[in-house]
């Protein structure tokens, strides 16, 4: 009965909590409110529209939706774009792409990459970028606000894991972890492991930069026999480190 008076009052809250910050958000003053300029929204291949080159790596990952936002918050104008994935793997895996240039990550959300005129972070199957006028060489705390409040309007709800092989590996995953599922994402996010999947479909592959060259490490992950095969014959024998079913963990 304790347990469920505790859960009880945790889910209330988080829901008091949910409440208040959506308060102090919209309704602080005329100052603070989050004045929306413009509003596009792209579903599918209709985001060759908004992008002049990308959105093949966008498709790729299985891009569903898109909300393109111009607003005008605390005096600052600010892109806010919000783009739902097939899945919290993909969503990881555009944002993953796109993480360069870091100033500070891993710190107001599980993955964030802080840079001095952007924030991006993920949360479910969506990837969440705001970019601003103003640089910044500190965490700019008012887009992290603009995110949690479009974070409020979605459905987050979808669970987004790692590998178990490789998620412990290291403790700073913004930067370093990326994730792929097709040769597009592979030149950008990868380029020196193209050549292993020349011939090879139907794959996952999660990348792990070392902090020494040599020193990376690629989870690769197929339920199709033949192109687990082709990739181990690819392989020095001494790159192989771990293998399963229908896995394989090897350096490069």
């Amino acid at each position: 009965m304790n347990l469920y008076n505790r859960s009880t009052l945790s889910v209330l809250l988080s829901i008091i909590a949910i409440v208040l910050f959506a308060t102090t958000i919209q309704a602080k003053g005329s100052d603070d409110e989050i004045v929306v300029k413009r509003e596009r929204q792209y579903k599918g291949e209709a985001l060759y529209g908004f992008m002049n080159g990308g959105s093949e790596l966008y498709l790729e990952y299985g891009f569903k939706h898109l909300r393109a936002i111009d607003v005008t918050y605390r005096g600052e104008d600010y892109t806010v774009e919000i783009y739902k994935m097939e899945s919290p793997e993909d969503a990881f895996g555009i944002y993953s792409i796109h993480t360069y240039g870091i100033l500070f990550a891993d710190t107001v959300f599980n993955y964030d990459c802080h840079t001095s005129m952007q924030l991006q972070t993920i949360s479910g199957d969506t990837y969440y970028t705001v970019v601003f006028d103003k640089p910044s060489k500190e965490i700019n705390y008012d887009a992290v606000n603009l995110i949690k409040h479009y974070m409020l309007e979605s459905d987050n709800s979808a669970i987004f894991t790692i590998p178990e092989q490789i998620s412990e590996i290291v403790n700073r995953k913004s930067g370093k972890l990326k994730f792929m599922r097709g040769p597009l994402a592979l030149l950008a996010g990868t380029p020196e492991l193209s050549d292993y999947f020349k011939n090879v479909t139907n794959y996952k592959i999660w990348s792990l930069k070392g902090e020494k060259s040599h020193n990376s490490k690629a989870f690769f992950y197929s339920q199709n026999e033949e192109s687990i095969t082709r990739l181990k014959s690819s392989l020095p024998i001494s790159g192989l480190i771990m293998q399963g079913k229908d896995w394989l963990l090897f350096e490069f």
